[in-house]
């Protein structure tokens, strides 16, 4: 890749961020179509936020992603917020539209596409049963309910943060079932697990040496479908566990890929090369 004086300049603020796929992703993107684009990572120190968005700004760079820790400090420094990234809280897309930085979450539609795509499945209708109370938790939730959901129930260990999350989207769709349930108690895990349409994993469970998820995969009815969030490793223990019973199952390498999608499509207006940047994925990770 040359970089010249001309070649626009988008990237990633996290920290850390060395882990980040998506340098590998998007510049796989923008070289295959021949585009003078460049992306690289930039690791922000949460006490830096404001400066570097800030600079986004100053330096003309093009378009950045947001990751961890930053989705909803950066939040203060745009000056337009995309519906969707309000309703989640938390924005992890940045275009610099002529000095005026606006605000997009693409993990909402990265998470509907991933599930359309890689296993035919679609909210609308169905009983969603979410394992995690946090950030990542919080774009499906809105993914799930603007996608048509029939309920949502919130299992967390820390029960008030799920009945917390519960009761906060719950106003905002009225037509959806809302429930909350520790994910210690078998009882009632079991019994939610029992009425589930799809099973998605928005913890850290099951990443690295995290300890996994111990659900009672074998009560799930074999239409369910099961959704990882996690994608190291490849194929988590969650998702093997569920196909050893038979069931489709995913991890989250595939909303990792079209949240990306979708963010270059907002910042180039190109038709992403969905396959190229798959398999830039793949060879990364």
């Amino acid at each position: 890749m040359e970089i010249r004086a001309t070649t626009r300049i988008y990237g990633i603020f996290g920290h850390p961020v060395s882990q980040s796929l998506s340098p590998a992703m998007h510049n796989a993107a923008f070289r295959h179509l021949g585009l003078d684009c460049a992306y690289l990572a930039f690791d922000v120190d949460p006490r830096n936020v404001d400066q570097a968005v800030n600079s986004i700004k100053v330096l003309g760079l093009c378009g950045i992603n947001v990751t961890i820790p930053h989705k909803q400090s950066v939040m203060a420094g745009l000056d337009e917020i995309a519906p969707e990234a309000s309703m989640v809280g938390a924005v992890n897309t940045i275009v610099n539209e002529n000095g005026r930085l606006k605000g997009y979450n693409t993990d909402v539609s990265g998470v509907l596409r991933a599930l359309e795509s890689e296993l035919e499945f679609s909210p609308r209708g169905k009983n969603v049963f979410i394992v995690g109370a946090g950030g990542a938790s919080r774009a499906v939730i809105v993914a799930m309910c603007t996608g048509g959901a029939r309920s949502v129930v919130v299992v967390n260990r820390t029960y008030l943060k799920a009945q917390k999350l519960s009761e906060e989207f719950s106003p905002h769709f009225s037509g959806i079932g809302f429930s909350a349930a520790p994910l210690d108690d078998p009882g009632q895990v079991s019994e939610l697990v029992e009425q589930a349409d799809i099973v998605i994993n928005c913890s850290s469970a099951g990443m690295g040496d995290i300890e996994p998820l111990s659900l009672p995969l074998d009560l799930l009815g074999q239409n369910c479908v099961v959704y990882d969030l996690v994608y190291k490793p490849p194929i988590t223990p969650l998702v093997r566990d569920s196909r050893a019973l038979g069931l489709r199952a995913e991890s989250g390498l595939g909303m990792l890929l079209y949240q990306g999608v979708d963010a270059f499509e907002i910042w180039t207006g190109e038709d992403a090369p969905v396959e190229v940047m798959r398999e830039a994925l793949s060879a990364s990770g």
